[in-house]
This record gives structure tokens, sequence and C-alpha cells, in this order.
């Protein structure tokens, strides 16, 4: 430590003497270093951190193989589909269980219009899932009410949930809407 300050000066010195070898030397590191903070960041947002539910820890998803929901599937090899009556039975008798949701495989377009006003129709991605789908995953409402198992009964009338981005985006946060 007690030639630190010499060292670094020298350090300085050597870098004026060489000025390209110094910015070669510096925009190495520089793209090192910010690719590496990129390539954490992916994997980090995409890998690393928990999904936004109150226990991550304890979901799990049945079916036949590892693949699920992105960019794949029934006609591209399958994940684990099963119809809605299925479900009903394994909710029915598996004990093991403390929970058990379902979901639409695929993500469909809707399209959503406002009774009262005259605008046209908005397209909004959305899917079918089972009325306790949200209290299985620990997720509330911001405003308005989550779906629960009386949505899941014939005749049933007709409930959504709108994501608080939609709600926003889409109707301007219009509270009258809720």
């Amino acid at each position: 430590m007690r030639t630190l300050g010499q060292d670094i000066r020298y350090a300085l010195r050597q870098m004026r003497l060489s000025p390209i070898f110094t910015l070669t030397a510096m925009l190495t590191l520089a793209l090192g270093i910010g690719a590496t903070t990129a390539i954490f960041s992916i994997i980090h947002t995409v890998m690393l951190k928990s999904l936004p539910v109150a226990d991550p820890g304890r979901l799990v998803r049945i079916g036949d193989n590892n693949d699920c929901c992105v960019q794949t599937g029934p006609h591209d090899g399958g994940w684990g589909l099963f119809p809605y009556t299925v479900y009903q039975r394994f909710a029915a008798n598996a004990p093991e269980f403390e929970n058990l949701a379902g979901f639409q495989a695929w993500r469909s377009q809707f399209s959503v219009r406002r009774g009262e006003t005259g605008q046209p129709a908005l397209p909004l991605r959305g899917e079918f899932v089972s009325g306790n789908y949200f209290a299985t995953l620990g997720i509330q409402a911001f405003v308005g009410r989550i779906l629960t198992p009386a949505d899941d009964r014939r005749m049933a009338p007709p409930a959504l949930v709108l994501s608080h981005r939609a709600w926003q985006k889409e109707y301007g946060a219009d509270p009258k809407l809720v």
C-alpha cells in the first residue's frame, strides 16, 4: 500500500505514452463489462427472478414434459393438455394439492367493447382460466374483484379480469369500467 500512489502515477505515464493501446484496452473492458451486464440482466429476468405470485416455490405444473406455453402447443409435440372434465376430476380427487387451477393452452384474441359507448371493439389478448386461478397464484385485484369458483358454474354471468396495464393503456384507467 506504500507504493500505490507511485504505481498509479507510473501507470498513467505509461498510458499517456501509448494512447492507442490505452484506448483499445479501455474499449475492450467497457464492451466486456457491458456485455456481461446485459447477459446477466437477461438471465436474471428470465431464469432467476421469482414469479410474481405469492409462493412460487409451491407451484407445480402437471404435464408430460418440461416445455410449456411458449411458442409450442399441442400440435408441436404437446405438453400435457387436459380437457376441462379431466381438470375437474383432478380437482375433485387430488387431495395432495392444496389448490388446482386450469388455464387455456393458447392465448386468444378477444374483441372487447364498452356497452355504453359507440366506439369499436378493441382486440385484446386473453385466455380462459378456472375460477380459482388468481386465488391459487395468490394474486389480488387492484380494483374490482378476481374470478371465483362461482364463475365456473353453468349459466354464471360472464366475468373477466382485465390486466392493470390494459386498464390504464386501453381504457384510460376509467373507474366506471370496473
